[in-house]
C-alpha cells in the first residue's frame, strides 16, 4: 500500500513540474529558490585569493576622521585675537568659554595656562581668533586705571618687603610718602628700630593711644604714623 501511494505521489510531482501551470494566465510561477549571494561589505577586501584556505583579512579602513571640536570648523583664515580685560569677581575659564563660544582647552593653549587657578594672576587674556569670529572684545578696557593698579602693586610689595600683614598699615606708610616706595620702607624700618630700642615706652604708648608706633625718647613723634 505504501509503495503504491509513494509512486502516485512521485508521478504527481513530475506532472506538476513538467506539465502546464494550473495558475491563471495573468500569474506566473514563483522563481526557483536559490540562496542569495553573500556580498562582501564595502569597507572590506579579500587579502587572499578565493581558492586559498586562509580566511580573508580585513584591509585598513578608510574611515574619515571626525572633526575635532577644539579645531575651527571653517576653512576661512582665522581672525585676529581679541584682548579681554579680566574681572576677578566673575571671569573664569568656564564663563569666558561660554561668552565667546571658545573651548576651554583652546583658551588654555593660547594663554599658556597649565591650571585654571593661574587665571587669577592675569589681568588680560587672549581670545583666539580662529574660534571667535566676532572680533569685538566683551571687556575692552581694564576695570581699574593703570595708576590704581600700580598703587596696589606697591602696597603688596611693601607688605612683602617689610613683612607687614596689615594692609591698612602698608597703605598708610605709602600714602604718607606719596607712594614713594623707598621712602616708605625707610620710615617703617626706622620705626621698627626705635621700637626695639624702647620696648617699654613703645608698649605703653601703644596701649594708651592705640597707635601702631610710639614716641621717641626726646618726645618727637616718629615716622609717618606718628604724624596723624
Amino acid at each position: 500500500m505504501w509503495k503504491m501511494y509513494s509512486r502516485q505521489f512521485s508521478i504527481c510531482i513530475l506532472l506538476v513540474s513538467s506539465g502546464p501551470s494550473s495558475l491563471p494566465q495573468s500569474l506566473r510561477d514563483p522563481p526557483a529558490y536559490s540562496p542569495p549571494p553573500s556580498p562582501h561589505p564595502a569597507h572590506t577586501t579579500l587579502a587572499s585569493p578565493p581558492d586559498s584556505k586562509e580566511p580573508p583579512a580585513y584591509s585598513a579602513l578608510d574611515v574619515s576622521i571626525l572633526p575635532d571640536r577644539n579645531s575651527p570648523t571653517s576653512s576661512e583664515p582665522p581672525a585676529e585675537d581679541v584682548l579681554h580685560f579680566l574681572n576677578p569677581s566673575h571671569d573664569t575659564l568656564l564663563s569666558l568659554s561660554l561668552r565667546y563660544g571658545v573651548p576651554q582647552d583652546a583658551l588654555r593653549r593660547k594663554n599658556g595656562l597649565f591650571a585654571d587657578h593661574l587665571l587669577a594672576a592675569r589681568r588680560t587674556i587672549l581670545i583666539p581668533g580662529e574660534f571667535y569670529k566676532g572680533g569685538v572684545s566683551l571687556s575692552p578696557e581694564p576695570m581699574e586705571s593703570e595708576e590704581e593698579v600700580i598703587r596696589k602693586a606697591k602696597v603688596r610689595r611693601f607688605q612683602t618687603t617689610c613683612k607687614v600683614s596689615e594692609y591698612d598699615v602698608a597703605l598708610l606708610y605709602l600714602q604718607q610718602s606719596d607712594y614713594n616706595f623707598d621712602l616708605a620702607v625707610e620710615a617703617y624700618l626706622a620705626d621698627e628700630k626705635w621700637e626695639k630700642e624702647h620696648p617699654m615706652e613703645g608698649t605703653s604708648t601703644r596701649s594708651k593711644t592705640g597707635q601702631k608706633r610710639g614716641k621717641r625718647k626726646n618726645g618727637l613723634q616718629t615716622g609717618f604714623t606718628g604724624q596723624i
